[in-house]
């Protein structure tokens, strides 16, 4: 049974390290705009905080960093939302070691690593969201991921435990968190590889993030590519062939910018938006005979309004 909001604030208002927001807007921290009132917002402040704090929550809950590749449905979420505070917001260089905490953006990261000569870094420039959240859905490009660069992964587990995995431990699929277990990840180290030069990584950065602004509709609401690119193929190709570029639903649209985001137009739903996403799909199913998988996480959808993206329905695990 889920604990009311008023008394899971009581039992962990007694934890040091904790702050709370209840019937928090949870359209006001995502970049497409969307979600409806989390019953509690958990900002953590400290790991010794997060340790206490997981094995309390019994109900639903989710960490929600920079609010980009989240799609939130308009109806209340039942249970906690975990926000990462000061602590998780720093970022050190030590000789050829960077620790990163989940909460640092990762721009600030590839900034910090390309002026530091960490070969690779440059690759993904523009690339939004937090370090931690980049790790949860091993972010990147086609040219470089996240989990190319990491040297150690830590995290708390759902039941308060600390862990460190090492680079050949993680999980390095296309699009799917690196770390080995359900939890959340607290910081991340990464080692500097020979090869690197500040001046021509900054020339690269430079370029890579032009070009994103140009192709990308950064200026509009949008929670990043929607789509992963199937093997050997760009899904924002496959929709532009199909013919759906501008194509609308209430105030959703695919970008006419680039095919594989969706816009919030004119103040779009939840459900707008999840039903273009699907519409997308079964179009680009229909006259390719290939069927886009997800790259953005849906969190509070019932499995009717999901359909043939309800986890049941679909051949990949529940993003």
């Amino acid at each position: 049974m889920n604990q009311p909001a008023g008394n899971l604030v009581q039992e962990l208002s007694v934890i040091p390290g904790l702050e709370f927001q209840e019937n928090f807007s949870l359209s006001r921290l995502t970049s497409i705009g969307t979600g409806g009132r989390a019953r509690v917002l958990v900002i953590v402040q400290s790991s010794s905080a997060l340790k206490k704090l997981m094995p309390l929550i019994s109900g639903p809950w989710f960490v929600l960093g920079s609010g980009t590749n989240i799609l939130i449905s308009d109806r209340d979420f039942p249970g906690a939302i975990i926000r990462l505070g000061r602590s998780f917001n720093r970022l050190r260089l030590e000789g050829d070691k960077i620790t990163c905490g989940a909460a640092v953006l990762l721009a600030r990261l590839v900034r910090k690593a390309v002026k530091a000569s960490f070969a690779g870094f440059e690759e993904l420039s523009g690339v939004p969201g937090s370090v931690g959240g980049a790790a949860a859905m091993n972010a990147g490009t086609n040219i470089k991921e996240i989990g190319d660069l990491v040297h150690t992964l830590r995290m708390v587990d759902t039941m308060g435990k600390s862990w460190l995995f090492r680079k050949e431990q993680l999980r390095k699929n296309y699009r799917m968190s690196l770390a080995p277990m359900p939890g959340v990840i607290t910081s991340l180290t990464f080692i500097r590889a020979p090869g690197g030069n500040p001046e021509s990584q900054a020339e690269r950065a430079k370029f890579l993030s032009g070009q994103r602004k140009l192709k990308h509709p950064w200026q509009e609401k949008t929670f990043g590519s929607t789509f992963k690119n199937p093997p050997g193929r760009f899904a924002a190709r496959l929709i532009d062939e199909a013919g759906l570029k501008g194509l609308r639903l209430g105030g959703a649209r695919v970008s006419p910018v680039h095919a594989n985001f969706i816009e919030n137009k004119e103040e779009a739903s939840a459900l707008d938006i999840l039903e273009l996403i699907k519409q997308v799909r079964r179009v680009v199913r229909e006259r390719f005979g290939m069927t886009l998988e997800l790259e953005v996480r849906l969190v509070g959808f019932t499995s009717l309004e999901l359909g043939e993206l309800a986890p049941e329905n679909r051949r990949l695990p529940d993003l």
